[in-house]
């Protein structure tokens, strides 16, 4: 069985933890295609932070210290058609914000980004910690008053931060089995649109939220991408009411990714694990 390295990218409050999270608890489960062939020797990470969305809570922040934050897993579609072991590190967040920053990555990792076969890059909806470019013009009398925010007036925008994550990810990520590697794009916490703005798909999404970012994307030819929307667990786990409906339903039964097909239609799918399929395939 061949082993791949899938690298999870992205800043702070990106959904990273918990897409790894939700995706164990899926691969365990063996009740879509992609399903865990073996148990993992070491789960120790992957386990503890699944518990918290097994007890109706999002993942907490991850601290520096948590030290061993790598998941492996060999996994195999339900046909055999598919198999490999995979391994994926969960790098901190605020260690790709480093990297945009000050345009280099510590050495552990750039290792890590050499060696991984393809990548999953995040964003997250409607995060606080999400940056549009301000509008001079318009803001110029308003920033003289001293209003504002200053760290995040001086924080460089989302949509940048995120072409520059994509372009570590094109000029480092290995192609010795593969001269155009995969990147699967994952916009999270998709339950968070509203019911129109959901309906127009991923694509839409980002030509509206971060539009140099959607051009970079339809531009580059280096690497292959497909856009997916997630929602770990279909909800927000901040809400009573919705955490009530969660715990009684189960986490099997809840959870989703859209994507477009090959007709170009959106698809709504509860099979979490798609995107790393798709990795796959």
């Amino acid at each position: 069985m061949k082993q791949k390295s899938i690298i999870l990218v992205g800043g702070p409050d990106s959904g990273k933890s918990n897409y790894l999270a939700r995706l164990w608890l899926a691969l365990e489960s063996q009740n879509f295609d992609l399903i865990s062939a073996t148990t993992p020797n070491d789960i120790r990470y992957v386990e503890s932070i699944a518990e918290h969305l097994l007890q109706g809570e999002f993942v907490p922040r991850t601290e520096p210290e948590e030290k061993n934050r790598e998941f492996h897993v060999s996994v195999k579609s339900k046909d055999e058609s598919l198999s490999a072991d995979i391994v994926v590190p969960d790098i901190l967040g605020e260690i790709w914000a480093k990297a945009v920053s000050t345009l280099e990555i510590p050495e552990k990792w750039l290792k890590t980004l050499k060696s991984a076969d393809s990548a999953i890059l995040f964003i997250r909806a409607h995060s606080e910690n999400n940056i549009t470019p301000l509008n001079w013009v318009t803001s110029q009398d308003y920033l003289k008053m001293g209003y504002g925010d200053k760290e995040k007036d001086d924080a460089l925008p989302t949509q940048i931060v995120l072409m520059e994550l994509l372009r570590f990810i094109d000029q480092n990520i290995n192609r010795k089995s593969n001269p155009k590697p995969k990147v699967s794009i994952i916009i999270t916490a998709w339950d968070l649109l509203d019911v129109e703005e959901a309906k127009k798909g991923p694509e839409e999404y980002l030509m509206n939220e971060f539009p140099l970012f959607a051009g970079r994307l339809s531009d580059i030819d280096s690497l292959e991408i497909k856009l997916f929307g997630s929602s770990i667990v279909g909800g927000d786990l901040k809400e009573d009411t919705f955490v009530n409906s969660f715990l009684e339903k189960g986490i099997d039964q809840t959870g989703y990714v859209v994507e477009r097909d090959h007709n170009g239609n959106l698809k709504h799918n509860n099979d979490v694990c798609q995107p790393i399929s798709w990795l796959l395939s």
